[in-house]
C-alpha cells in the first residue's frame, strides 16, 4: 500500500490533510512492524508522551520495539502525543487516538506503556489517555481496559503521576518488560482480574503498582507515607537493571521517520551510566553502575 492509499483508507483520512504534518499520525514507515492481532497472545502500544518529531529520536522506544517484536507471540506498536490541531480534530469528531502500525484504538491493546522522560510530559500522558477515550484515573478503569504502565527516568519518583497509572517499572526495561508480557499472556488465558494481574506484576520485582499500597500520616513530617503493614505490594520496590547490555543488541532496523525528527541522525547507545557520579545528575544516580557495550557490537550495529 503506497502512502496515498494509506491516507485514503485510514480512519483519519477524511481530515488528515488539514492538520500539520499528517505523516505524524498514519504510520507506514519503512521497517515498521505490523502483526495481525489474532496472531499474537499479547499486544502493547509503546506511547511516547511528546510529538512524533521528538519521540522518533528516542533510543529506548527503538530498543523495546525490537525486543518485543522479535518474539512471535508479542506485538508492539507505537503512538505519540498529537499536536494541538490534531487533538482538537479528534475531540471534535469524537475519534479515538490510534496506533501508528495498524490504526488500532489504544483501548483495544492489552497494555499501554508510557515512556516518562521528563516531568513536563505528565500532562501529555493524561491527555493521551483521555484522547484514547478511557478514564484518566486508574481507579475508574475496569477489566475491559488495558493495563496502563510506565517506565523511564522519571518513573523513579512516580507519586505525581501514580493515581493515573496501573504500574510503573523502576529501572531498566529490557528484561522486565518482556517478562511481564509473558506473564500477562498467561493471566489473560486464565481470566485473571485486573487487580490480580497487578499483584502478579508486583511479585516479579521492579514493578510499583500504586493500587496495592495503603497510605498513612507520618507523625514526624506530616507527609503521607506508605503503610507497610497494610500494603499488599513489596516495599521498597527493588530497582530492575540489566547487567550485560550486550545481551540486548542495539536496534539497526528501527522504523525510519516519515516526518523530520528533531535529532535527524543515527544515534547509538555505547554505555549506560556515568563514571563521574555527580550528586546533582539524575542519570548518574539512576543508571549506576556504569555498563558499556562491547566496541565490536557497537561497530557491527553501525555497519
Amino acid at each position: 500500500m503506497n502512502a496515498n492509499e494509506r491516507l485514503q483508507n485510514h480512519p483519519y483520512g477524511s481530515f488528515i490533510r488539514d492538520v500539520e504534518k499528517p505523516a505524524r499520525y498514519v504510520g507506514g514507515e519503512y521497517q515498521s512492524v505490523e502483526k495481525p492481532r489474532e496472531s499474537v497472545d499479547v499486544s502493547i502500544c509503546l506511547a511516547f508522551p511528546d510529538i512524533y518529531d521528538i519521540g522518533m529520536s528516542h533510543l529506548g522506544t527503538k530498543l523495546l520495539y525490537k525486543i518485543i517484536n522479535k518474539e512471535p507471540n508479542f506485538a508492539a506498536e507505537r503512538v505519540f502525543a498529537p499536536w494541538i490541531d490534531m487533538a482538537a480534530e479528534l475531540r471534535k469528531r469524537d475519534l479515538p487516538l490510534l496506533s501508528l502500525e495498524t490504526a488500532r484504538p489504544l483501548k483495544e491493546f492489552d497494555v499501554l506503556g508510557f515512556s516518562l522522560q521528563y516531568e513536563m510530559t505528565f500532562t501529555n500522558v493524561l491527555n493521551m489517555i483521555d484522547l484514547a477515550q478511557m478514564p484518566v484515573r486508574a481507579c475508574d478503569r475496569d477489566d475491559s481496559h488495558p493495563l496502563i504502565i510506565a517506565g523511564g527516568p522519571t518513573a523513579t519518583h512516580p507519586e505525581p503521576i501514580a493515581p493515573f497509572l496501573d504500574a510503573l517499572l523502576i529501572g531498566d526495561a529490557e528484561e522486565k518488560l518482556p517478562e511481564a508480557l509473558r506473564a500477562i499472556a498467561v493471566w489473560k488465558k486464565k481470566g485473571l482480574s485486573r487487580h490480580d494481574m497487578l499483584r502478579g506484576l508486583a511479585s516479579l520485582g521492579g514493578w510499583y503498582c500504586p493500587a496495592l499500597y495503603e497510605m498513612k500520616d507520618d507523625p514526624v513530617s506530616g507527609f503521607q507515607v506508605i503503610d507497610e503493614e497494610r500494603s499488599k505490594g513489596p516495599y521498597p520496590v527493588t530497582r530492575a537493571w540489566v547487567e550485560d547490555l550486550n545481551a540486548y543488541p542495539f536496534p539497526d532496523d528501527s522504523p525510519i521517520a516519515a516526518a523530520e525528527a528533531i535529532f535527524d541522525r543515527m544515534s547509538i547507545e555505547i554505555a549506560r551510566g556515568c563514571t563521574e557520579g555527580c550528586r546533582f545528575c539524575q542519570a548518574g544516580m539512576i543508571y549506576r553502575p556504569v555498563r558499556e557495550r562491547d566496541p565490536d557490537d557497537v561497530v557491527q550495529a553501525l555497519l
